[in-house]
């Protein structure tokens, strides 16, 4: 699997490679995003559900969505990194904030030159722009709670949205039922994972994030169709070893 994994990364990197927009209006150039630490695992996500879906789209089909997802993924990276530097250093992000707003059009962009049969797109693109608009609320309500209240089930399901639309994307491509409840239950795995990261001080919430790490996908497997849970499990678990505490814009190797 780190193999299938890794050819995976690689596809995304070139899509995205050709993708970042050049712009001489901010500081950082394409070359500098892709270092800049950002999310990969909704992607990853994203093609694992897909395979384990059983769908018929060849790699190169799903790349641009992946690719769509990793860039909503580091449109809010930054974004969290700006305001974090404003409240440091007193500074205006003016420029990462635009910055990530450029990476959100170019996300849906992508999105809307998927190949497919325009409703799909379309409810490709509702379910993007639901997740963007939520893990942003998310980001909202995380900022002003308390590190020691916890949250309620809205907010962590906001905070993981974009995992959430991972899964929700896959089974609608694949046309699994009931795609709205995975994406919800790709939400918990969503705010798990990154609870997980010590940096982004964010409290583990047992409620939701079980300490047996192998329970956190049981929900979406128990929801998937039966011929297609072993592989679901299998491929979201090989994802989760493979990456799960960290962010990195390296190749697996």
């Amino acid at each position: 699997m780190r193999r299938t994994i890794a050819r995976r990364r690689t596809a995304i990197e070139d899509r995205l490679e050709t993708t970042l927009p050049e712009s001489g209006a901010f500081d950082r150039s394409p070359e500098e995003l892709l270092e800049f630490g950002r999310p990969w695992l909704r992607a990853q996500v994203f093609l694992a559900a897909a395979d384990g879906f059983g769908g018929e789209r060849p790699l190169e089909a799903l790349v641009p969505i992946a690719a769509s997802l990793e860039l909503a993924s580091l449109q809010t990276r930054l974004h969290r990194s700006a305001v974090e530097d404003a409240r440091r250093t007193g500074l205006e992000p003016t420029g990462d904030v635009l910055l990530g707003d450029l990476l959100e059009s170019t996300a849906f962009e992508l999105m809307a030159g998927v190949d497919a049969d325009p409703p799909l797109v379309e409810r490709c693109l509702a379910a993007l722009a639901e997740a963007t608009r939520a893990v942003q609320e998310g980001q909202a309500s995380l900022a002003s709670a308390p590190r020691s209240t916890a949250l309620e089930a809205d907010d962590v399901r906001r905070i993981g949205a974009l995992t959430g639309c991972a899964v929700e994307l896959a089974a609608l491509l694949a046309d699994v039922e009931p795609r709205r409840e995975l994406g919800r239950y790709g939400s918990e795995l969503g705010y798990c994972i990154r609870s997980r990261r010590s940096e982004n001080r964010l409290p583990t919430d047992r409620r939701f994030c079980p300490a047996d790490r192998s329970r956190w996908l049981e929900p979406i497997v128990e929801r998937c169709p039966p011929d297609s849970r072993a592989t679901v499990r299998a491929q979201l678990s090989a994802v989760l070893e493979a990456g799960l505490d960290r962010e990195s814009a390296d190749p697996i190797t």
